[in-house]
């Protein structure tokens, strides 16, 4: 939900270390039409060019409102990204229940593969509903839809939404009979020739006495149930499975990058606020515990969202201090850079006991008149150096220059933070969620 610029890139590293063949992504925002602007391609484009095959489907638009400026995903799926031949593909709708609260539209996506060897596995990826009752229902579409293509070497793999106390939908794949299952009742009433029973959850396989917990990934409620599986048929061999994606390391390695997004978003909505445009500038909603204000989510409830171009923080004044400030930066970076070349020409052009044994700097460094020595840099050094002695802030002494400089930036620093104290309060002021890349944990599967 946040921070996608930093979050597609953690999420290729991962795949990059783990080096796995097939990548199964559900929530996957974008568009069928505009490829250009499909989370599932970006991902693609980063990753190494064997990654050259990948499939998505939308399955659901995404609410949002009417007056968001920026809201180009509207679209949510499921994807798949492979380094392995897909040499067929294809998806079922699993049909809802009219009476359940889920409406959602969800998907079974199947794509047939064959990996370096030449052998033929079909997998299907999956986003079954949140309503208990329903999920029996999505198992047994997907069942059938195996059933019915036929489907060899098949691996069911993505979020189950599997409860801790509700593992029912699950053990009809994997159980071969249990009358005490509902779904057993429900789909023996519906679909009775429909096979049960004829596969295995590879976590279970591989780690029988580890929980395998994958939800939530977050810092409340943390980890307590395991929603994301992968599960294979029977006679495949689960050679291991583990879990990536701890939440806290990526706020370890990310924190400063997410920082200067922030700020860089706050910006870019001062830059709006000056044109006039107008709307609400978050891409998402900030959830119960945040308000959007100037396109980021802050920590200050969910009461407190500004539309563009009322933020306070991010207004057309906001952006004038800005533009101010930055050009005197500009201005102060420039003389500071003129007063290190002109101590660096001066050494060099009385470079008498190699610059006093190595920066043991002469007193007569601070003398005016060492300003006018010849310097042995390039003629393009020794124009600039003329154009900028032309000011009098130039033509003080070296050394004194540099005093200068440093003690305007500290100036500068003051005011600005002072000016823009705002900015910075909504910068730093985030969700705890925000520190985390996702909900759920990347679990992989190695099978054959």
């Amino acid at each position: 939900m946040f921070n996608w610029e930093m979050r597609k890139t953690r999420i290729v590293e991962m795949i990059k270390d783990s080096q796995v063949d097939v990548i199964a992504l559900q929530e996957v925002r974008g568009s069928e039409r505009l490829t250009t602007n499909n989370q599932l391609e970006e991902l693609r484009t980063l990753l190494p060019r064997e990654y050259k095959w990948s499939y998505y489907k939308m399955a659901t638009n995404v609410t949002l409102l009417a007056d968001m400026i920026d809201a180009p995903r509207g679209q949510e799926g499921i994807g798949v990204i492979s380094r392995c031949e897909i040499v067929d593909k294809t998806v079922t709708s699993l049909h809802p229940n009219t009476q359940n609260p889920d409406k959602n539209r969800r998907l079974a996506v199947s794509v047939r593969i064959r990996d370096a060897a030449g052998l033929i596995f079909d997998l299907v990826a999956v986003h079954l509903s949140y309503y208990r009752q329903q999920q029996c229902e999505n198992i047994a579409d997907v069942l059938n839809f195996v059933n019915k293509r036929d489907m060899q070497n098949v691996i069911l793999l993505g979020d189950f939404n599997t409860y801790n106390d509700y593992e029912w939908p699950v053990r009809l794949v994997t159980d071969k009979l249990d009358h005490n299952n509902p779904c057993t009742r429900l789909i023996n009433s519906k679909w009775p020739s429909i096979n049960k029973g004829l596969y295995k959850d590879a976590w279970v396989s591989a780690n029988p006495e580890e929980k395998g917990h994958t939800f939530s990934n977050m810092p409340t409620p943390g980890l307590e149930s395991r929603p994301d599986r992968i599960i294979v048929s029977s006679h495949l061999h689960v050679k291991s499975v583990k879990l990536l994606g701890v939440g806290s390391r990526y706020r370890q390695r990310y924190e400063g990058a997410i920082h200067w997004s922030r700020f860089v978003t706050v910006v870019q909505s001062a830059w709006l606020s000056y044109h006039g445009i107008s709307g609400y500038p978050c891409r998402h909603d900030c959830g119960p515990h945040g308000s959007c204000i100037c396109g980021i989510c802050v920590a200050v409830g969910n009461e407190n969202n500004c539309r563009l171009p009322n933020c306070e923080q991010c207004n057309e004044q906001t952006f004038k201090r800005g533009i101010v400030i930055f050009v005197i930066f500009l201005l102060f970076l420039v003389h500071l850079f003129h007063s290190i070349l002109a101590i660096l020409s001066i050494g060099s052009s009385s470079y008498g006991d190699v610059v006093y044994s190595i920066l043991g700097f002469k007193c007569c460094l601070f003398n005016p008149k060492l300003c006018e020595t010849q310097a042995k840099f390039s003629r393009k050094t020794n124009v600039l150096l003329r154009h900028c002695q032309k000011w009098p802030i130039f033509r003080l002494p070296p050394y004194w220059q540099l005093l200068l400089s440093i003690v305007l930036f500290i100036c500068l620093y003051m005011y600005a933070k002072n000016v823009l104290v705002n900015v910075i309060d909504i910068t730093y002021n985030i969700l705890a969620e925000e520190f985390f890349p996702s909900d759920h944990m990347m679990v992989i599967a190695d099978v054959s």
